[in-house]
């Protein structure tokens, strides 16, 4: 049987180990969240066709010329690429990595995790690091928040990292 004292202070111990081990896991939903940013830019479309590579299946680049122009003409915002297109190809990249980003933050939230809600925001000094200012765009005061280069993150309600943002100035 385990004295009281002896049972806070594993409790303690278990609080620390899970802090440190969330805290390990931030630089990885970091990576995740550049790498989703990256492949949603390149899957969005381009005004100009993309290079048809010499020796490729004769079928498929005389297929790709004549889709090519008609999904310019799409009336949908994000036209749906066919698939095995390259941009089938970066959609479903950055929709899967989108997807494991979001699963680990949802493993990680069930477990007292909270992301720190910025953008908009006016400068928290307690809770954001301002590493700079912008100018100030119209429907932007000064102070507030415009951009965000890292996530802050709260553990079980105490400031794990701030966040490191860019701030609308005069």
């Amino acid at each position: 049987m385990t004295s009281p004292r002896e049972r806070a202070q594993q409790q303690l111990a278990l609080r620390q180990q899970q802090q440190a081990l969330v805290r390990d896991l931030l630089p990885v939903l970091d990576a995740l969240d550049r790498a989703e940013s990256h492949w949603r830019s390149l899957s969005e479309p381009t005004s100009q066709a993309p290079a048809v590579v010499q020796g490729s299946w004769p079928r498929w680049q005389h297929w790709w010329r004549r889709w090519w122009p008609r999904s310019q003409r799409s009336s949908t915002p994000a036209a749906i690429a066919p698939p095995g297109s390259p941009q089938a190809l970066t959609q479903g990249a950055g929709e899967g990595i989108g997807l494991i980003r979001a699963q680990l933050l949802e493993a990680l939230e069930a477990h007292g995790l909270e992301p720190i809600e910025t953008l908009g925001q006016p400068l928290d000094p307690l809770s954001m690091q301002a590493l700079g200012q912008r100018q100030a765009r119209p429907g932007e005061t000064p102070g507030q928040v415009v951009e965000e280069a890292l996530r802050g993150y709260r553990w079980q309600g105490k400031l794990l990292r701030e966040a490191q943002v860019l701030v609308a100035g005069p």
